[in-house]
């Protein structure tokens, strides 16, 4: 329908099916879309994007999450089932544009793979003009120090029970600590 409108009305378009763009995309395989997905899909916030923005910042999240897959035996094999769930389940972290909620950076693998362990492919895509918001599950020394290097400015959660010592106190009443 999009290269219908792009020609115009009075070209004929002759556009596959369905059925045809998912037999091709099998045959093409994954490593070809996701290196189209890593060139394309990008942050597009402008400045008068709600929400896109803090200060001099462009606002990204780190997070991850688990998507059900087709019941398949190549899904079963490929990503796992957890225990209880009635469908296989892939895993993935993504960067996410906040005002736009555009997902970029992502990468997934299989149910039982660890959301550090892909998050640490996801990192070299911060920039030095992100401020990049992260939950509790990813504040840790090491994956910090990767995130820190790309230039970005972070903003992550810690675990309730984590307990900073003060490094140095500042007028507002918080404080710097060091993590180790």
């Amino acid at each position: 329908e999009g290269l219908a409108w792009l020609q115009g009305p009075d070209k004929p378009c002759r556009v596959a099916g369905n059925s045809g763009i998912s037999q091709a995309r099998r045959r093409l395989g994954a490593e070809p879309l996701e290196r189209l997905h890593d060139e394309v899909v990008r942050p597009l916030a402008t400045r008068k994007t709600k929400g896109a923005w803090y200060r001099r910042w462009r606002l990204v999240s780190l997070d991850g999450s688990t998507l059900d897959v087709a019941d398949e035996e190549r899904n079963r094999e490929a990503f796992g089932r957890p225990g209880a769930s009635a469908f296989p389940q892939l895993r993935f972290v993504s960067l996410l544009e906040n005002g736009t909620h555009v997902l970029f950076a992502s990468r997934m693998g299989p149910y039982a793979t660890g959301e550090i362990t892909l998050a640490k492919e996801v990192l070299p895509a911060l920039q030095k003009s992100m401020l990049c918001l992260a939950d509790r599950n990813f504040l840790g020394y090491q994956l910090w120090q990767q995130a820190r290097a790309t230039g970005a400015e972070l903003l992550w959660r810690g675990k309730k029970h984590l307990r900073l010592e003060p490094h140095r106190r500042l007028a507002d009443g918080s404080y710097l600590s060091y993590i180790y």
